[in-house]
């Protein structure tokens, strides 16, 4: 993808740690993936300091949990060693946007046909030392686990997706549930047409793969076709409605 000019085309991020946010990301690792095929599968710590997994496993009430776990992260982001991890996975995350984000931008314009005038004029990228990485509005965390670009074009697709076709996915019979699995399945056109500029490929969860590999050829063909992209939505929630593995949806 040949790079455009303009700079009125780029949207900012910005960078950022929220303390508040990162307390309920820490609480929440512990949780199981609500997209795993089994049931069983928690997030993981990642960076967070072990004394939240120790509490955690104590199983005492979320309310006891929280106050707990709060101790511990106003205790650790002031340490040398922390401090030092937000300033230097920030820092190379902002380096990397600027090197890959007008093209990433560009290029889920294309995907969603959405014009990139519609898109978050801003968003906000908040460091989290745990492997989770939500998403909220136009707001979303990043980790050191993963470069930069990988994380931010897979959450502002979520968003700009949301934005512009839930409720048509909802008019279509698709319940919230759903809207939310297909959203991650959908993230699998990333290594498609952005594959350049994303360190690693997009690599879902695993119990969309299958269905991933159906819709990345049915993608294909609708690039071929040059049709709009609502027509190629409806060829995915077919499918999805009809796959095998349609109760894990």
């Amino acid at each position: 993808m040949k790079k455009t000019p303009g700079k009125e085309l780029f949207h900012k991020i910005i960078f950022g740690f929220n303390k508040e946010w990162e307390l309920h990301n820490w609480a929440s690792c512990s949780k199981i993936i609500s997209y795993d095929a089994n049931g069983q599968r928690k997030w993981g710590f990642g960076g967070i300091p072990q004394e939240v997994e120790v509490l955690v496993e104590k199983n005492e009430s979320e309310e006891k949990l929280q106050r707990e776990i709060k101790k511990v992260l106003n205790k650790f982001v002031k340490t040398h060693k922390a401090k030092c991890i937000i300033k230097d996975i920030t820092g190379r995350a902002e380096k990397r946007w600027k090197e890959t984000g007008r093209e990433c931008l560009l290029g889920l314009s294309k995907i969603l046909d959405i014009p990139l005038k519609e898109f978050e004029k801003e968003y906000r990228a908040y460091f989290t030392f745990g492997i989770r990485i939500p998403f909220w509005g136009n707001q979303f965390m990043f980790n050191q686990f993963s470069d930069f670009p990988n994380t931010a074009s897979h959450e502002i697709m979520h968003i700009e997706f949301l934005k512009k076709y839930s409720g048509y996915c909802s008019k279509k019979g698709l319940d919230q549930k759903q809207i939310d699995n297909l959203k991650e399945i959908l993230t699998v056109l990333l290594n498609e047409d952005l594959a350049e500029f994303l360190y690693l490929p997009d690599r879902g969860y695993d119990s969309h793969k299958e269905i991933r590999r159906k819709v990345l050829r049915l993608y294909r063909k609708h690039k071929k076709a040059k049709r709009d992209f609502p027509l190629f939505l409806n060829k995915v929630i077919a499918l999805m409605k009809t796959s095998p593995d349609k109760e894990a949806f």
